[in-house]
């Protein structure tokens, strides 16, 4: 069989997908993934961060959750975001994944998850996913576009599950709405068209400037235009009854959300931030998760908050074995994504915004094991990670080099 396969009869050809029986699909077909992490409140590092670099002999217990992954995984320490400008409480927080943040203005540059994003997203119904695990606060958005615009958050599980997975309600409404959109679009480029004539190189500039964005529009149009008709993936799952007290809970579902997105190809970029609780409620603990990251370094303080960080690991820990058991394609989903663990401060008992951890999963991972990298910019570290989707980029946001992520 040659690379497609073609069925023909009575003077017509289709053209068919590629099929594994006929050896047509192969690992290098597969699409690469991303799945970004973010604990806003981080974790309590003398207890994630080995005591020297290498290999994971003696694993501290918050790490010992991601035992199942160490022959997969990088972990980092000491990285720092030399532009995120420090501000009042938890604020300079939305600058994790972009590595910066101006006080002054509070549009932020483009974060890593969204760059990555705009070069694996075409082809899926939805170009990124970004999931919250609570109300979306005014310091913990971290997903910004390339114009430093916020990126919507989602933080309602039954919304996602409809969002990816149900009908449509009031396909008709929308329909009516991206023809409105069409034809909005059409007036305006073809008004801005004849007025280009008229106008002096500054202005042209200008006009070029507002139509990119109108084309960015009409591309997110088009999309949805393409999928609406589309009818949305069949999966064996039920959102089960969850309480929103429960950080266990509320971290699980939308980890199995997210590779459920992945999984069923409907993105190819899931953004999961982990913001804190005023209030939580477990089986066996109860408290303020905030209060609790506050520690003080009073000793009951510390054994509470490393229980919750040890149930909110061992979710993400679960949900990448999950991704082991899934094929997609010849391949499992673990094999096609790499996966980006951090944290939104280097320890919120400090209110310090640098000294920040970040893991890194992925199956191609040549050596795992533990690194120190003293005030070393954690753009270095995205760019590697961006390099790995678009090997043309070199440079992204504050980077002053590129890691080699896998080898």
């Amino acid at each position: 069989m040659t690379r497609r396969t073609f069925l023909k009869g009575a003077g017509i050809a289709l053209l068919v997908p590629r099929m594994e029986s006929f050896g047509q699909v192969t690992e290098a077909d597969m699409p690469r993934r991303l799945l970004t992490i973010v604990n806003h409140l981080s974790f309590y590092q003398p207890e994630l961060i080995p005591p020297t670099d290498g290999a994971f002999d003696k694993s501290p217990q918050l790490l010992n959750e991601l035992s199942d992954q160490f022959d997969h995984l990088k972990l980092f320490s000491g990285l720092d975001n030399p532009a995120v400008q420090n501000g009042f409480g938890h604020t300079p927080c939305v600058g994790i994944l972009s590595g910066y943040f101006n006080k002054l203005h509070r549009r932020n540059r483009l974060s890593i998850d969204q760059a990555i994003a705009d070069k694996i997203g075409d082809n899926t119904r939805f170009k990124s996913l970004v999931f919250q695990a609570g109300e979306n606060l005014n310091f913990s958005q971290i997903s910004w576009d390339k114009h430093g615009l916020p990126v919507r958050q989602l933080d309602s599980p039954r919304k996602i599950f409809n969002l990816l997975f149900q009908v449509n309600e009031g396909d008709t409404t929308q329909q009516q709405i991206l023809a409105e959109d069409r034809s909005i679009l059409d007036a305006v480029l073809s008004q801005a068209n004849a007025m280009e004539k008229r106008l002096n190189v500054t202005d042209r500039a200008k006009l070029d400037e507002y139509l990119t964005s109108v084309r960015e529009v009409e591309r997110s149009v088009k999309r949805r235009a393409y999928w609406a008709n589309r009818p949305k993936p069949q999966i064996d799952y039920e959102i089960d009854d969850f309480d929103r007290k429960s950080v266990d809970d509320y971290v699980g579902t939308l980890l199995d959300l997210a590779v459920l997105a992945l999984q069923t190809d409907s993105t190819r970029a899931v953004t999961v931030q982990i913001p804190f609780w005023e209030g939580f409620k477990e089986p066996e603990l109860s408290g303020n998760y905030h209060d609790l990251s506050h520690h003080g370094q009073k000793p009951e303080k510390i054994r509470k908050l490393l229980m919750l960080e040890q149930g909110i690991l061992r979710r993400i820990n679960h949900a990448l074995n999950t991704m082991k058991q899934r094929k997609v394609g010849n391949t499992t989903l673990f094999d096609q994504t790499t996966t980006l663990l951090t944290a939104s401060m280097g320890s919120a008992n400090a209110h310090n915004f640098d000294d920040l951890p970040a893991l890194v999963v992925d199956a191609r991972m040549k050596t795992s094991g533990y690194w120190r990298k003293q005030d070393v910019p954690m753009s270095n570290l995205y760019l590697g990670l961006l390099k790995l989707f678009a090997p043309e980029y070199e440079h992204f946001g504050e980077s002053t080099g590129a890691f080699e992520v896998l080898s």
